[in-house]
C-alpha cells in the first residue's frame, strides 16, 4: 500500500512481544483508535513499509532481536517515516534510558505497569499536537498552491503581481480555517490575515495589513517576526516550530507555526504564508498528564514511579559512599471496612488525612509517597551513621508514625482511630540491590507484620529475602507446569458411613522434575497471589470433564468435586466457560460438584446467586468448602442455591479433643439438615472420629482413614474393578 488511508479513527501501532502487555493496551485503546499489532521490531518495520503508516507508535523498548531503540532509529533515518511520533513503553524508570530514547527521536515514555488513564491521555495529547502540526503544513501547502495560481493568472501592477485580501477570502481555506494565517509579499509586508489571526492574537486586520515585518517587529514584539527566523526562511524557504508569543493585550501563549515561501512561475519568491495555532489547551493538558504521571491525584503525593526514581538515586548514593538510609511501607489496617461501612468518599478523606499527617512528620529531605490503595511509602534521606544508628533512626520514625496516625480523626461525622502496620528495610543491605529490590524487601517485611501481628513494625532480614527468591523461582516454574505436563489430577474417595464410595474430590498435584512433589499448600496460595489460579482451575475442570466423558456409565450416580477459587468464580466469563467446557466434552453437569469457599460472599450477593442458579440449571451441584472458617452466616445459607456443606478438617480434628469440638460438628450437621443440605466431613483419619460420626448416618466421609488421594487413572482402575464395591485403598 502507499500509506494513504482515511480511517474513522487514528491508527496506533502496538509493538510488543509480551501478550499480556498487548492485551492491556488493546483493551484500553480499542474503542478510540484503530489498532495494529506487531510482536517484533522487524514485523513493525515491515507493517509500516508495506501496509499502512500509523498515526502513532507505542514501542516496547526491550524486545528480542531488534529492540525498540533500533526500530526508532531506523524510522527516524527514513524521510518517509521520521514524522511518525514514537512513544516508548518500558519498565525502566531511570533518567539515562529516557534521555537515550528522547535523543533517538521519541516524543514520550509510558511506564509499566500501565496506568490506563495516563496511557490514553498521553496518546491523545501527542496525536493532537502531531495532527495540529500536520494540519498547519496542510493548510500552508493549500495556500501555497492557491497563492501561486493567483499570482500566475492574476493582473500585474507596478510593484509586481497583485494580491488582495478580497482575493484570498475567496479561498475557503483562508476564511474558514481554525488556524491563524498571515500572508506577506516577498519584502515582508503583510498583505492579508484571516479572522482566526485576529481571534488568536487580538490584532485586527487594519492594524497589521500593509505594514512591513521590520516595522512591526518593534511594536508587536511577536516571536515569528524575529530576525533569526526570517533569515532562516529566506535561506531555506521554510520554517516550522513552537514559539511563545504575545497577544495584543500582553498575555503570552504557546503556538505551533509553519512558514513557507511561495514562488512564481519563474521561481522567484513572491509571497510568504505563515500558519499558526494556539496550543495553550494542549500545554495545560500536558501539564496535567505530567502531574498524573509522577503524582497521586487524590493526595498529591509522589506516586510509585516517582518514589522508585528517588529510591534508585538513594540506593546508588548509599552504595558509592558511607551514607545509609531506609525505606518504610505504611499500610492502614482494615481499610476495606472503612470503605464498606462509611463509603468510598469517606475512605478518600481518610487517605487524604493520613497523607497530611505523614507529610507533616517529615523533613524536607524525606519522601512520602502513595504507592497503592491504602499503602504509603517513606524514604529516609541518606545520612552518615553506623548500622545500629540507621536502624534506630528508622525505628524512631516508624514509632512516631504509629503515634501520629493512631490519633483519632473526624471523618463523615464519625471519630475513627486507625492502626497501621509497617515494614522497614535498611539501605544499603548486605547484598547489591536495585530500587525494586529495596521496595520489595520493605513490602515483604510489611506482609510478615500483617500476617503475624496487625499494627506492628517489622524489619526485613536476609532470611526473608531468601524465602522471597525461592517463591519467585517457584512462581516462574509454576507458569511452565501446564505446558510441561507436570500437573497431575488425583482423586480422593468420598464415602458413606459404611465405606461405600459415593463420590470423589479432584485434587491438584504438581510433580516438578527437580523439586519433586510440590505441596499444594505451597503452590496454590502462590497461584492465587500471582493471579494464575483461574488457569489451574480450568485445567483441572477440563481433566475432570474428560474423565466423566470417558467413564459416564461406570460412574453411575457418583459425582466428582472440583475446587473453584473465589477469584475464578468472580470472573465475568465464569458461567460461559463452564457451559463451553460441557459442550466441548458433550456431557451434562450431573456428575459434577463445584466446591466454593465462603470467601465468595465478599462478592455482590445478587451476582453470586445468579451464577449459582445458572450452575443449578446445568445440573451442577455446589458445595461450600471449609465451612465455619470464613463468613458463616445463616442469612446467606438461606439465599444460596447450594446442595452441600463441607466441614473443615480443623473441626474434624477437634472431635478427638474436648466436647466443644464435637459440638461444633454436631451443630453444623444439624443446621445443614434443617436447611436440606448434605454434609461432608473431611480430614477423617481415626476410628474414633468415624465412630462419633456414625451418629449422623447421612454424613459423607472423606479422609485418610478410608483412602488417600491417588492419580486419577489408578483411582478409576481400582474403583471399577469387577467385584469391587468399596473404596480404593480402603483401610477399614
Amino acid at each position: 500500500m502507499d500509506g494513504c488511508r482515511f480511517p474513522d479513527k487514528p491508527l496506533v501501532l502496538l509493538v510488543d512481544d509480551e501478550p499480556n502487555n498487548l492485551r492491556i493496551l488493546s483493551d484500553t485503546l480499542r474503542f478510540d483508535f484503530e489498532l495494529a499489532v506487531a510482536t517484533s521490531g522487524a514485523r513493525a518495520l515491515q507493517f509500516i513499509e508495506n501496509d499502512s503508516i500509523p498515526d502513532l507508535i507505542l514501542l516496547d523498548v526491550m524486545m528480542p532481536g531488534m529492540d525498540g531503540y533500533e526500530v526508532c532509529g531506523t524510522l527516524k533515518k527514513d524521510p518517509k517515516f521520521r514524522h511518525i511520533p514514537v512513544i516508548f513503553v518500558t519498565a525502566a524508570t531511570d533518567s539515562e534510558s529516557e534521555e537515550k530514547g528522547f535523543r533517538m527521536g521519541a516524543v514520550d515514555y509510558i511506564h509499566k505497569p500501565f496506568d490506563r488513564s495516563v496511557v490514553m491521555a498521553r496518546i491523545r495529547s501527542h496525536l493532537s499536537v502531531h495532527g495540529m502540526m500536520d494540519r498547519l503544513s496542510n493548510t500552508a501547502s493549500k495556500l501555497d498552491a492557491s497563492i501561486a495560481t493567483e499570482v500566475q493568472t492574476g493582473q500585474n501592477g507596478a510593484d509586481g503581481p497583485l494580491f488582495t485580501p478580497q482575493g484570498m477570502l475567496l479561498d475557503a481555506v483562508f476564511s474558514q480555517s481554525m488556524e491563524g494565517i498571515t500572508v506577506t509579499d516577498a519584502a515582508g509586508t503583510i498583505k492579508a490575515v484571516n479572522p482566526a489571526f485576529t481571534r488568536i492574537t487580538g490584532y485586527k486586520a487594519e492594524e497589521v495589513v500593509n505594514r512591513n515585518q521590520a516595522e512591526l517587529r518593534t511594536t508587536m514584539k511577536r516571536a515569528e517576526l524575529s530576525t533569526e527566523i526570517w533569515m532562516r526562511i529566506q535561506k531555506t524557504g521554510y520554517w516550522q516550530g513552537e514559539l511563545i508569543n504575545l497577544r495584543k493585550g500582553g498575555e503570552t501563549y504557546p503556538e505551533l507555526r509553519t512558514i513557507r515561501a511561495v514562488s512564481d512561475s519563474e521561481g522567484r519568491i513572491s509571497h510568504y504564508v505563515s500558519v499558526f495555532s494556539d496550543i495553550s489547551t494542549n500545554k495545560q493538558n500536558q501539564s496535567t498528564i505530567d502531574f498524573l504521571t509522577w503524582y497521586d491525584s487524590l493526595t498529591s503525593l509522589p506516586n510509585r514511579m516517582l518514589f522508585l526514581q528517588r529510591l534508585e538515586a538513594t540506593v546508588q548514593l548509599c552504595a558509592e559512599g558511607e551514607a545509609v538510609a531506609a525505606a518504610i511501607i505504611v499500610d492502614i489496617d482494615r481499610f476495606k471496612a472503612i470503605n464498606e461501612s462509611l463509603g468510598l468518599e469517606a475512605g478518600d478523606l481518610v487517605l487524604t488525612e493520613v497523607s497530611n499527617r505523614l507529610s507533616r512528620g517529615m523533613t524536607n529531605n524525606e519522601t512520602v509517597a502513595r504507592i497503592a490503595g491504602d499503602k504509603f511509602a517513606i524514604l529516609l534521606a541518606p545520612r552518615r551513621c553506623d548500622g545500629q544508628q540507621k536502624a534506630n533512626r528508622a525505628l524512631a520514625l516508624s514509632t512516631r508514625i504509629q503515634e501520629q496516625l493512631c490519633e483519632p480523626m473526624k471523618i463523615a461525622d464519625q471519630t475513627l482511630k486507625l492502626s497501621v502496620t509497617q515494614g522497614v528495610t535498611l539501605i544499603p543491605g548486605t547484598l547489591p540491590e536495585s530500587a525494586q529490590d529495596v521496595l520489595r524487601n520493605a513490602e515483604m517485611a510489611h506482609a510478615k507484620a500483617k500476617r503475624e501481628k496487625i499494627g506492628d513494625i517489622v524489619f526485613f532480614n536476609e532470611r526473608m529475602g531468601h524465602e522471597a527468591m525461592e517463591q519467585f523461582r517457584l512462581s516462574q516454574a509454576l507458569k511452565q507446569a501446564i505446558p510441561r505436563q507436570e500437573l497431575i489430577v488425583c482423586l480422593q474417595s468420598q464415602h458413606d458411613i459404611n465405606g461405600q464410595v459415593v463420590g470423589a474430590e479432584a485434587l491438584l498435584r504438581w510433580q516438578h522434575p527437580e523439586l519433586g512433589m510440590v505441596s499444594p499448600a505451597a503452590f496454590i496460595p502462590l497461584a492465587e497471589s500471582e493471579g494464575s489460579i483461574s488457569e489451574l482451575d480450568r485445567w483441572v475442570l477440563d481433566q475432570v470433564l474428560m474423565i466423566i466423558k470417558n467413564h459416564q456409565k461406570q460412574l453411575g450416580s457418583l459425582r466428582l468435586a472440583i475446587n473453584i477459587s473465589a477469584s475464578h468464580f468472580a470472573r465475568g466469563d465464569f458461567i460461559s466457560h463452564i457451559i463451553s467446557s460441557l459442550r466441548k466434552h458433550r456431557i451434562g453437569g450431573h456428575h459434577l460438584t463445584l466446591e466454593l469457599t465462603e470467601s465468595l460472599m465478599i462478592q455482590e450477593i445478587t451476582a453470586v446467586v445468579s451464577k449459582l442458579h445458572a450452575l443449578e440449571g446445568l445440573g451442577i451441584e455446589v458445595s461450600i468448602d471449609d465451612f465455619g472458617t470464613g463468613y458463616s452466616s445463616l442469612s446467606y445459607l438461606q439465599k444460596l442455591p447450594i446442595q452441600e456443606l463441607k466441614i473443615d478438617r480443623s473441626f474434624t480434628q477437634a472431635i478427638n479433643g474436648d466436647r466443644s469440638g464435637r459440638s461444633i460438628v454436631s451443630m453444623i450437621h444439624n443446621m445443614a439438615a434443617e436447611l436440606g443440605l448434605r454434609t461432608v466431613v473431611e480430614g477423617v483419619e481415626t476410628a474414633e472420629q468415624l465412630q462419633y460420626l456414625r451418629h449422623y448416618p447421612n454424613t459423607v466421609i472423606q479422609g485418610y482413614y478410608f483412602s488417600k488421594p491417588m492419580p486419577a487413572e489408578q483411582w478409576l482402575a481400582e474403583s471399577f474393578m469387577p467385584g469391587n464395591n468399596r473404596a480404593p485403598g480402603l483401610q477399614a
